[in-house]
C-alpha cells in the first residue's frame, strides 16, 4: 500500500511539474510528404518557443527551415513520363524560412500532448525549377515543338503559411523532454507563377495550382522552465 501511494504521490509531483511549466524551447527536424505532386521528402527543421500564461494555454513562435519538392506531369490521354504526343512537366525544388507565431494548448491534466496552430511568412531561400513542354500532334512540319526551359525566376518568393498539429511530450528529466509531432502545413500561394493563367509559357496542360499540403513527422528535445524556477 506505501508502494501505491509512493508512485501515485510521485506521478502527481510529475504531473503538476509539467503543467507549472513557464516556458518551452525546443529544437527539432524531420521530413514530410506533400499531398499532391509530390517528388521527394520535404526536409523541414527549427526553433519553437512558447510562453505559458494560463494552466493549459501559451503563444509563441516557430522559426523554421522548410524544403519543397513537387514534380507536375500532365500529359495527353492520361499518358505519364513523357510517353504522350503531348503534355506539361514541372519540377521545383525549393526551400523557404518561415517565422510563424503560435498558440499552444496543452491536453489534459498532465498535458503530454499539445495541440498547436501557427501561422506567418516565409522567405524565399534558394531553389530549381525546370518546366518541359511539347506537343507533336501536329504532324510533320505543321507546329509540333518539344522545349525544355528552366523557369527558376517563377519561383514564389514570399508565402504565407498555416500550421497545426500536435506535439507529444516524453519527459527525460525535470527540464528536459523528447518530442514528437504531426505538422499539418498549408500555403496560401501557388509554390511558382508557372501555373498562372496569364503565364506566356501556359498551355492546355499546365497546373492550374502548385499548393499542395504538407503532411511531416519531426522529432525533437524541448527544455521546460517553472515558475520555481
Amino acid at each position: 500500500m506505501k508502494r501505491i501511494t509512493l508512485i501515485a504521490f510521485l506521478s502527481f509531483i510529475a504531473m503538476q511539474g509539467f503543467a507549472q511549466k513557464k516556458t518551452i524551447f525546443g529544437l527539432y527536424g524531420g521530413g514530410g510528404l506533400g499531398t499532391t505532386y509530390n517528388y521527394n521528402v520535404a526536409i523541414s527543421g527549427g526553433l519553437d518557443f512558447i510562453k505559458v500564461y494560463s494552466t493549459h494555454a501559451g503563444i509563441g513562435a516557430n522559426l523554421f527551415y522548410q524544403t519543397y519538392g513537387l514534380y507536375y506531369d500532365n500529359e495527353a490521354y492520361g499518358a505519364k513520363g513523357g510517353g504522350g504526343n503531348a503534355g506539361v512537366q514541372l519540377l521545383n525544388q525549393s526551400s523557404y524560412v518561415f517565422l510563424c507565431p503560435k498558440f499552444d494548448y496543452g491536453i489534459g491534466r498532465n498535458q503530454g500532448v499539445h495541440f498547436y496552430v501557427n501561422a506567418g511568412v516565409g522567405f524565399n531561400m534558394g531553389g530549381t525549377e525546370e518546366l518541359r513542354k511539347w506537343d507533336k500532334g501536329f504532324g510533320a512540319g505543321l507546329g509540333n515543338y518539344d522545349s525544355t526551359i528552366v523557369t527558376t525566376t517563377n519561383i514564389t518568393k514570399m508565402l504565407l503559411r498555416v500550421g497545426t498539429g500536435f506535439t507529444e511530450y516524453f519527459r527525460t528529466g525535470k527540464h528536459w523532454c523528447f518530442t514528437v509531432t504531426e505538422d499539418f502545413g498549408f500555403i496560401g500561394q501557388n509554390l511558382s507563377s508557372s501555373s498562372d493563367y496569364l503565364n506566356p509559357s501556359r498551355t492546355e496542360y499546365s497546373p492550374r495550382s502548385l499548393r499542395p499540403a504538407y503532411i511531416s513527422l519531426q522529432i525533437g528535445i524541448s527544455h521546460l522552465g517553472f515558475h520555481e524556477d
